[in-house]
């Protein structure tokens, strides 16, 4: 009886002993969860470095639902909300990570990154101070407290960290180039002359000159004086003008012109007018007018004398390449004269590099070959013309195009014009 209770109890406690078991198993396999959490992560990275954003924060989501301190899927989550230019949303995540965790790295990196890329230059500088109290010679965060004082017109203390930087690892490479660039920078001066001649069948050849001198300011952008010089049917002209690019407020910036001239070759004065816009999706705009008054008498005037040609343009950059199209409306006695303008150019490394290609149809009153014409408005032409501009030693920049026209002198009367041009410009 007795070994019969004792197989009893025994055949009790293994029941028993066995729903125990299930938990304690099951509990290990939720602990063994951070490989899965791991396999979601390296999908969600997969997802956000190939234009799957969006989806990469969903199972970002999912990461942080199961594990509200796996820190890298909240880091990720903030960077692909700065990605796609969301930079308030990527803030407030990446916020939280350095609430619950101060001085964690991969988060401070990507705030600061945050505030780089929507233009907050001094909050980038107070978080990279903040890491840098956790990693007080960390070149990484030197380095983008560096760009952000540059940004911010403290160029002076951005030197000084890159020359810090340097001192610590002086093969960093980021550092150099910014100092290099910083120092490049500075030269804010340009000075410029230039040539152009316009060749015609059986007729004597067009001759335009230029000398021009221009600052970059902090108020008015690049501020350029010109003084230009044209011979035409044995008449000398002569023009001084002034260009200015004002910026009104962050994506809007002004183009400006004014002259005057000795009446001869050129309007005895001209002014132009344009703002342009940054759009999303790298497109640029500008809605602009032209005037130019012809009456040897008067600055200004409003009747037949003048001209005022309304333009404007839309362009957007692919990569390297920018592509535009300007058009021109004159009104006229009796209707409206058209113009326009298509360039295509592509980009070498910075903004004064390049070969661009334009082709024309109509008369631009911005082509000082015309300029002279109070009837410009009426001629018509088909035009192509390619310029290449290069930099050298970053000092000096050379610009030489050529072009061919076909123009209607008067009606059913058609010429050719050749024409060749070259500037060399010197940067100090």
């Amino acid at each position: 009886m007795r070994a019969h209770l004792f197989k009893l109890f025994g055949f009790i406690f293994f029941v028993l002993s066995g729903l125990f078991v299930i938990p304690v198993s099951a509990q290990i396999k939720s602990a063994g969860d951070t490989t899965s959490l791991e396999t979601l992560l390296n999908k969600a990275r997969q997802l956000a470095y190939n234009n799957g954003r969006a989806e990469a924060r969903k199972i970002c989501f999912q990461i942080l639902k199961r594990d509200s301190t796996y820190w890298d899927a909240a880091v990720l989550l903030g960077r692909t909300y700065s990605w796609d230019s969301k930079y308030d949303s990527s803030r407030i995540a990446l916020n939280k990570v350095i609430v619950k965790k101060p001085g964690y790295y991969d988060a401070m990196e990507a705030l600061i990154d945050n505030e780089l890329s929507d233009d907050k230059y001094l909050s980038a500088i107070k978080y990279a101070d903040e890491g840098l109290l956790y990693l007080p010679d960390n070149e990484m965060l030197l380095f983008k407290k560096a760009r952000a004082l540059n940004k911010s017109g403290k160029t002076k203390e951005s030197t000084a960290l890159l020359s810090r930087i340097l001192q610590l690892n002086s093969s960093n490479k980021e550092a150099a180039k910014l100092l290099l660039d910083i120092k490049r920078a500075g030269r804010v001066n340009k000075f410029t002359m230039s040539y152009s001649t316009d060749i015609f069948n059986g007729s004597t050849p067009w001759n335009f000159a230029s000398a021009s001198i221009g600052r970059k300011t902090a108020h008015f952008g690049s501020v350029i004086l010109r003084y230009n010089f044209a011979n035409r049917f044995g008449n000398n002209g002569h023009q001084a003008e002034i260009d200015a690019y004002p910026a009104i407020c962050k994506g809007i910036y002004v183009y400006f012109n004014a002259g005057v001239s000795n009446k001869k070759n050129f309007p005895f004065s001209r002014l132009s007018i344009e703002p342009y816009f940054k759009l999303p999706k790298s497109f640029e705009a500008s809605i602009g007018i032209r005037y130019m008054n012809f009456d040897a008498n008067r600055i200004f005037a409003l009747d037949s004398n003048k001209v005022i040609i309304y333009t404007g343009t839309i362009g957007k950059y692919f990569g390297s390449y920018w592509i535009s199209v300007r058009p021109y409306f004159t009104k006229g006695t009796d209707a409206w004269s058209k113009s326009a303008s298509l360039t295509v150019r592509r980009y070498f490394g910075d903004e004064d590099s390049y070969i661009s290609l334009n082709l024309g149809t109509g008369m631009s009153p911005d082509e000082q070959q015309y300029a002279f014409n109070p009837d410009l408005k009426f001629l018509k032409s088909n035009k192509i013309s390619l310029d290449y501009q290069q930099k050298i030693a970053y000092r000096f920049i050379i610009n030489c195009g050529a072009g061919y026209a076909q123009e209607e002198v008067r009606t059913g009367v058609k010429r050719s014009r050749y024409s060749l041009g070259v500037s060399v410009s010197v940067l100090f």
